[in-house]
């Protein structure tokens, strides 16, 4: 017999996902006000939060703070909010250069982390075993057992992906082989994503609003890009981050193997602007940095670089500032093109006076102030897990209205 329309199931999920996302958004909410924000009477949303708060999902928190600029009869309305504590998420990240671990609840706090650095030696096994004995470690730590846990979520940076055996499938990242050898490990659900879409998620700012438009740039070897229209990733986004980095933004410029000249990937990665800095790295031409180095071209950091950079070093700044430009102005464009409110910088390592002069250089293209439109994600590397264990909690809790 053929069925038709929504089941009980699925309604049900629905509902709960919608009141889920109203308490994400606006924070410990009455029931009444929750019911004028959804197409569901005060007497359905009674029913539906009470299983929630029996169950361990939301919990209720008393009464709303008294309003003395609008003084009501009557009792106050019962504020409820989400049991953050209900369950627990891990994340990892598998970023370039490193790899970060960590345990959180469901509003993010942090429980646990671990870190590792990444070199050519690093192979697909040390990996795996580095996630697992962290989850593990982090677990006993916290007394937590498998059910406590919803499940595990890993981002993979595009540039791993090889090194992890992922596959393309209708055009998109398939991680199946690292997800089987993870859940075998921890015998707990594991979810794997394109990394920079993960953080491009990770970044969204849930009170703002339900229509956001923000793109997230990720900077270091290999530049992506990844776009949020109405706090929704684009499907490309799913795939080819890394097609930002064939945009020319400087005609003639750079040269890199196997990307047209002047392109985004020949000129703003971290190696193209390393190399540039250590072709005129001399104590005429770079002298802060030049000492800071004691004069040893092996010595070059990124740190050192932005430190000489602040001190004004001659050499240091014509490279500095000229990248900065070319960023400005795909940033302006890129910001156009896909509707965006606001950039989100990941991975860029800027000093103060950087970050000035890159919000300087868009106003002066865009006439448009940007000092509020330009920002460096929170998330850092060593917490660069946060973005997966966000993963986690979206594909695990949210989205399945916390339903286990």
């Amino acid at each position: 017999m053929e069925t038709k329309g929504i089941s009980k199931l699925d309604l049900k999920r629905q509902n709960r996902k919608q009141i889920l996302h109203v308490l994400r958004e606006h924070g410990p909410t009455s029931r009444v006000d929750i019911a004028s924000q959804l197409a569901l009477t005060r007497a359905a949303v009674t029913i539906i939060t009470n299983d929630m708060i029996e169950q361990g999902v939301l919990t209720e928190l008393g009464e709303a703070p008294v309003d003395y600029d609008n003084l009501k009869k009557g009792r106050r309305k019962i504020l409820i909010g989400i049991h953050h504590n209900y369950k627990f998420v891990l994340g990892a990240m598998i970023n370039e250069n490193d790899i970060s671990v960590g345990l959180t609840n469901l509003a993010g706090e942090v429980l646990d982390k671990d870190y590792m650095t990444l070199d050519e030696t690093t192979d697909q096994q040390d990996i795996i075993s580095f996630i697992a004995t962290a989850c593990h470690q982090m677990m006993k730590n916290s007394n937590l057992t498998t059910k406590q846990l919803l499940g595990l979520g890993v981002g993979i940076v595009p540039m791993r992906w090889e090194q992890m055996r992922a596959e393309i499938k209708e055009d998109a990242p398939d991680f199946s082989k690292l997800r089987y050898m993870l859940e075998l490990e921890l015998n707990i659900p594991v979810h794997c994503g394109n990394a920079i879409a993960l953080y491009a998620m990770a970044n969204l700012d849930y009170t703002k609003g339900s229509h956001q438009n923000q793109l997230l740039l990720y900077h270091g070897n290999q530049y992506n890009l990844a776009v949020l229209s109405d706090n929704t990733l684009l499907r490309r986004c799913i795939l080819r981050t890394d097609n930002i980095g064939r945009v020319i933004i400087n005609p003639g410029g750079s040269k890199a193997e196997g990307y047209p000249d002047g392109s985004v990937h020949a000129e703003l990665t971290q190696s193209a602007i390393t190399e540039r800095i250590k072709s005129i790295f001399s104590a005429e031409k770079t002298p802060i940095l030049y000492a800071l180095c004691n004069g040893d071209p092996s010595q070059f950091t990124v740190e050192k670089s932005n430190s000489a950079y602040e001190q004004h070093d001659p050499g240091v700044s014509a490279v500095l500032d000229h990248t900065l430009y070319m960023l400005a102005s795909l940033l302006h464009n890129m910001m156009l093109t896909q509707f965006a409110d606001h950039a989100i910088l990941q991975n860029y390592h800027f000093s103060a006076k950087a970050l000035t002069t890159l919000r300087n250089y868009l106003h002066d293209i865009s006439g448009i102030e940007q000092s509020d439109r330009v920002i460096l994600s929170h998330i850092d590397a060593e917490k660069s897990f946060l973005a997966g264990c966000i993963y986690a909690a979206d594909t695990m809790f949210f989205a399945q209205g916390g339903l286990l």
